[in-house]
């Protein structure tokens, strides 16, 4: 019987890089029983594709070259709205993960546990915990959230995009309407799939803990104790092959200089940052680490964080009860 669940990436040729290697650990850390690991490739030269897929076939990793014609000439990132459509059949259950994360612990409680037919599990976009922020960045959360048609009880639910699990036939309806809601529109807004993946799925979401899609900026919030993040999203620039930026460490930069010196055929992918770049980033995330510390460290927003978890905790037993 064919595995029913899968981990999938969508990457075009400027992300493989770090998609591969984000793939390769969601590889060691879920068992080939319960989950296929996929890649789904966009507009990637033949000589990439073919490097990319033997290392792939060495590590019991699918791979997909599909062209931007088959998503309407879309970027990569919209990949995901057409996952219903490029996967084959046996897939009913697909957690969606991004190529710019790294898979730190077992997944297989994760993919255990599907959402119900009708829903998908997300984690709450770290803008959430700003709307009560009585704060310039708070305002312009709040902005945001109108202008692109958010009441103000939806706009509590908005969730990241950059991990999420669902169900195939409930992903098929809501990745339909934002396809069209994409087609009709003649500007994108600021964060273009996320924005209309939360206009026409967030009375379907159900949230999920941080731990599966934890922001990198939060270890400046000591919070990693508590949540004990399982996926980490390093979210807005730097990257953590770029270098090691605070706050991540020497740790998570580590696996890309490995995977090189695993498969050294790759080594072309990975775009090192020039001097002056890497010594503007030291300065930016020092700064940013000050900052964050102070006001996600403690305080009102630190609060907030913990009480989402808390929620998602003591929804954890209902949901399940949906699932079946």
């Amino acid at each position: 019987m064919s595995v029913q669940t899968c981990v999938c990436y969508c990457t075009d040729q400027s992300y493989l890089f770090p998609t591969l290697v984000s793939a390769l650990q969601a590889r060691a850390h879920a068992a080939a029983d319960i989950a296929d690991i996929i890649i789904v490739c966009f507009d990637v030269d033949a000589v990439t594709f073919s490097i990319a897929g033997s290392i792939c076939k060495k590590n019991n990793i699918i791979i997909f070259s599909r062209s931007r014609s088959d998503i309407d000439g879309a970027s990569a990132m919209l990949g995901r709205l057409y996952l219903d459509e490029i996967l084959p059949e046996n897939y009913r259950n697909i957690l969606y993960v991004d190529g710019d994360t790294q898979i730190k612990y077992c997944l297989n409680e994760l993919l255990s546990c599907p959402p119900p037919k009708e829903h998908f599990f997300a984690s709450a976009d770290p803008m959430v915990f700003l709307l009560e922020d009585d704060s310039r960045e708070g305002e312009g959360v709040r902005e945001h959230f109108v202008d692109i048609g958010l009441t103000s009880q939806k706009s509590t639910l908005y969730f990241n995009t950059g991990v999420l699990y669902f169900h195939r036939s409930a992903w098929a309806a809501i990745a339909e309407q934002a396809r069209t809601i994409i087609r009709s529109q003649s500007r994108m807004s600021r964060f273009p799939d996320q924005d209309i993946l939360n206009l026409v799925g967030i009375e379907r979401v159900l949230p999920m803990s941080l731990s599966w899609n934890f922001p990198v900026f939060l270890f400046n919030a000591d919070l990693e104790d508590t949540i004990q993040p399982k996926i980490v999203h390093y979210m807005s620039q730097p990257k953590p092959w770029e270098g090691i930026f605070r706050p991540w460490q020497a740790v998570d930069y580590e696996p890309y200089p490995a995977f090189v010196a695993a498969y050294p055929e790759i080594s072309g992918l990975w775009k090192s940052s020039s001097p002056l770049r890497k010594a503007r980033y030291l300065a930016q995330q020092n700064y940013k680490r000050f900052c964050e510390t102070r006001r996600w460290g403690r305080g009102p927003l630190h609060t907030r964080i913990l009480d989402y978890e808390a929620r998602c905790r003591n929804g954890a037993e209902q949901t399940e009860q949906l699932s079946f």
